[in-house]
């Protein structure tokens, strides 16, 4: 058997990966990535990902890249406005 390093980069070529651009808001998640539970304050990095603003700060005072894709954050945290607006609609 031969491994291979480094495989994974190319799976995504067939269709140039850009998916993930257009389905972000008919996908949204419905919980934080980092403690699995209802959004509390959301917030979102600039690689796409939800996370609470306390769980997004705390993690990124032990590390600073993102929590799901490894991507530096660069200690930016925008508001979720989707997020928000689903919770709001929920009330």
């Amino acid at each position: 058997m031969k491994e291979m390093d480094g495989g994974d980069d190319d799976e995504g070529g067939i269709d140039g990966g850009d998916d993930d651009d257009d389905s972000d808001e008919d996908e949204l998640p419905f919980a934080c990535f980092i403690c699995r539970e209802e959004f509390e304050d959301p917030v979102v990095t600039k690689c796409k990902h939800y996370f609470c603003e306390h769980c997004a700060l705390k993690h990124h005072a032990k590390n600073k890249k993102c929590f799901v894709c490894n991507k530096p954050t660069l200690g930016i945290f925008n508001t979720a406005h989707e997020i928000r607006k689903r919770m709001a609609e929920k009330k």
